[in-house]
């Protein structure tokens, strides 16, 4: 009962919001999601030696891999099913009509609840989040902005809490943004975020400053980029990139591609190149692509130390379609990785991997929607075979409802052995009223260890629901007449 109680007072904060708001001319959206995961984790536990059976493969409690002593053995067993639960309330507002032309302010927080189970949910020790928090000016071609903002580009996702202005023409457009770097993904200053580690990271907060300059013109987009973190007192670096990024349309071939290069190692980052062109008035679709990935780690880390292993990859996919009722693709591709510079032992490790996926889309009738993909992977260290099914109906133009089955086959990284896992998905959203959208949705995976039981501990139900109050209205609309 007290995670619907949480959604209900979430719903009627909501409410009460938009009442107080009125006096601005505003628009926005609040949701409150419940979220359930039931699942075995996995831990470092010890057996006695008489529960223990040695085979080719070595010693095995339960079919997991153990080390035994003279009485006892270790091992990462599964332990007992655990479940949770969580809320989330997310609110995104803009306001604007604040008494001065092209002044508005954006705000998109988010509030975490716990309401117990036996796992921990991740990050919700922090109950409040300010994702984004600013305020903005824009006269013509210029705009200012100033508090918790980010900046997205191929460098990454950058969040700060400072200021940024742009000027933008047609055949132009220049930024430059500066002001307190967080920690990316928590939204909290980095020496915040590392605390409980500052033994081996900074103890102090970064700053950054960067700027990017975009040339449009002859159909070429061309933008570069520099980005800088530094330490508060100055003593130091933290990053240090810059970056090209291109774009270019011409008799309907496109062209795009990126590269980076780290200032602090004095190298080569990532970079890549796709060629894509429709055929046979657009009903096939040639892409042709090359990558080059190599690993990015900001200098306070002891990571960038070992030199992480890059990888180059070529990969070619084709898409066909046929009016908007039937579509299939088809990819491939070959990854190549560096020297890793290890000693050889009886032989050296491979460095070559395949990809292959293909997938297909199919409307057979009115409201019906029918997906399936297949996904393969052959890499040194790695395997997956991974398939799935999907199938939607959407039943009237406010209720509409999916289902998906999924079976997928790895070993190495996620320790399904010969293995292979089975999962069972469904899905439904309902349109309440003009305002008022209700989704929800379960996911049920089982994994069968090599035998005919499903007893692994990658075992996990899932279930989620979620309700979304949209708020204010689109001022274009309103001003024809037709705001809601």
């Amino acid at each position: 009962m007290r995670p619907l109680l949480a959604l209900l007072i979430g719903l009627v904060w909501a409410g009460s919001a938009a009442e107080s708001l009125r006096a601005q001319s505003y628009r926005g959206w609040v949701s409150s999601s419940i979220h359930m995961v039931e699942l075995r984790p996995i831990a470092l536990d010890s057996v006695p030696l008489s529960a223990v059976t040695v085979g080719p493969d070595g010693s095995l409690f339960d079919g997991y891999a153990v080390a035994c002593g003279t009485v006892v053995c270790t091992g990462l067993l599964p332990q007992a099913k655990e479940r949770t639960f969580a809320t989330t309330q997310d609110a995104s507002v803009t306001f604007w009509g604040l008494g001065l032309q092209g002044l508005s302010a954006t705000a998109l927080v988010r509030i975490r609840s716990d309401f117990g189970g036996d796992a921990a949910w991740p990050r919700y020790g922090d109950q409040f989040d300010a994702m984004l928090a600013y305020a903005q000016l824009v006269r013509g071609p210029m705009r200012v902005r100033a508090g918790r903002q980010e900046v997205r580009s191929g460098l990454g996702f950058s969040a700060f809490d400072g200021a940024s202005g742009s000027f933008d023409t047609r055949e132009f457009r220049g930024q430059l943004y500066g002001g307190r770097s967080l920690a990316r993904g928590l939204r909290v200053p980095t020496n915040e975020a590392v605390r409980a580690l500052d033994d081996f990271f900074v103890d102090q907060g970064v700053y950054l400053v960067g700027g990017a300059a975009t040339v449009r013109r002859y159909g070429l987009s061309l933008t570069a980029r520099y980005h800088r973190e530094i330490l508060a007192d100055r003593s130091g670096l933290e990053s240090e990139r810059g970056s090209l990024d291109f774009a270019s349309l011409l008799s309907g071939m496109r062209v795009t591609g990126s590269i980076d290069y780290d200032f602090a190692f004095e190298r080569v980052g990532k970079g890549d190149l796709t060629l894509s062109a429709p055929l046979r008035d657009g009903t096939w679709l040639l892409e042709v692509s090359a990558r080059r990935y190599v690993p990015y780690f900001q200098l306070s880390t002891i990571w960038g130390f070992f030199d992480p292993v890059s990888y180059s990859e070529g990969r070619v996919r084709v898409a066909w379609s046929r009016s908007q009722t039937l579509g299939a693709w088809f990819a491939g591709g070959v990854r190549s990785y560096g020297d890793t510079r290890t000693p050889v032992v009886l032989s050296a490790l491979e460095d070559v991997g395949w990809r292959a996926d293909t997938g297909i889309r199919w409307e057979p009738m009115p409201r019906w929607t029918l997906d399936a993909s297949y996904q393969l992977e052959w890499a040194p260290g790695a395997f997956l075979s991974s398939g799935d099914v999907g199938a939607r109906y959407q039943a009237t133009e406010r209720v509409g409802a999916g289902v998906t089955l999924v079976t997928f086959q790895q070993f190495e990284e996620y320790r399904l052995g010969q293995g292979r896992a089975v999962g069972l998905g469904g899905n439904a959203d309902v349109e309440l009223t003009d305002r008022l959208e209700a989704f929800g949705g379960f996911s049920l995976v089982r994994h069968r260890d090599g035998g005919t039981v499903y007893t692994s501990p990658w075992n996990q139900t899932r279930a989620w629901t979620s309700l979304r109050w949209t708020l204010g209205g689109d001022p274009g609309p309103a001003n024809r007449g037709a705001r809601r």
